[in-house]
């Protein structure tokens, strides 16, 4: 990792940035002011994720594919669940193993505890992820399939080859809307989050048609509609619903109003992808007061 303390001329006049923090196999081919910029956005979007919990992992998936286009029979209970259950994952270094934050492996007896699920319901809830080649049993450990999470640094042009794209998540709210919403019929909607990442822009957190859109003016947002048909609610409802999901006094989904659209947003808190922190224009969209 290397530091650097670079000036540009601006106007004649030499201006010294703060210091741009260089990671492993990063570097500046020239300095302009276009990737110092780059990087500035970089270190505050990471300085930012540090002052909102810190650790987070890597949520994979297909843009503008609906999770359930592969046929699986997850419902969005089991999507919450496998949210959750992906925040105890360990660095892609160490095998992807689920551990509790002191390093000691989860087995099935500790997972069922964790999730506060019945012996049935976890059975059902385990032999789905089985089956569809998610989770793997290691007899002295479990492992999640890196297709579906992982933690640590990640290739995104190797990604992007195999037609997967990504998304930061943040450990500590994920795991905060389980504890409190994990054990009550409302789980559901805590599913939607992972529902809706393959239609979140990667620039804006709307949820939109065309998430590999990357010119702002020409991104077409989802309706409201559109909305509740992914998530499998009626027009009517789904406002409602997404409205009961808080965070620390904050909505987990938002909304802006422009004439008669309804555009719905997601809490940068929970997902944030972009290489630069959150508008705030965009943080105001999701509070509750």
């Amino acid at each position: 990792m290397e530091q650097l303390n670079v000036g540009v001329k601006v106007e004649g006049q030499e201006e010294i940035h703060k210091v741009i923090t260089l990671q492993e196999g990063e570097y500046l081919k020239k300095v302009t002011p276009t990737n110092l910029q780059y990087l500035r956005n970089k270190q505050e979007a990471e300085e930012w994720v540090q002052a909102n919990g810190g650790s987070f992992i890597w949520s994979i998936y297909r843009k503008a594919v609906h999770m359930k286009a592969s046929g699986t029979q997850l419902t969005n209970q089991d999507f919450a669940r496998l949210l959750y259950i992906a925040t105890y994952i360990t660095h892609m270094k160490f095998g992807n193993k689920l551990v509790y934050d002191n390093g000691t492996p989860i087995d099935k007896k500790g997972l069922q505890k964790l999730l506060g699920i019945s012996k049935p319901a976890f059975s059902t809830f385990y032999k789905k992820l089985e089956s569809e080649s998610i989770i793997f049993d290691m007899s002295d450990h479990i492992v999640l399939n890196e297709e579906w999470f992982r933690k640590g640094t990640i290739n995104a042009d190797e990604l992007s080859k195999n037609g997967l794209s990504f998304a930061r998540t943040l450990i500590k709210p994920i795991r905060a809307l389980y504890e409190e919403f994990g054990k009550t019929r409302a789980v559901g909607n805590l599913g939607l989050l992972y529902v809706a990442l393959p239609f979140i822009s990667f620039e804006t957190n709307a949820l939109v048609s065309d998430p590999t859109e990357e010119n702002v003016s020409a991104i077409t947002p989802l309706n409201l509609e559109q909305v509740a048909e992914l998530f499998g609610y009626t027009p009517d409802r789904i406002t409602q619903a997404l409205r009961k999901v808080k965070l620390n006094g904050e909505y987990v989904f938002g909304f802006m109003l422009v004439g008669n659209n309804k555009t719905v947003y997601i809490n940068p808190r929970i997902y944030w992808q972009a290489n630069r922190k959150p508008d705030k224009s965009l943080l105001l969209a999701f509070r509750t007061n």
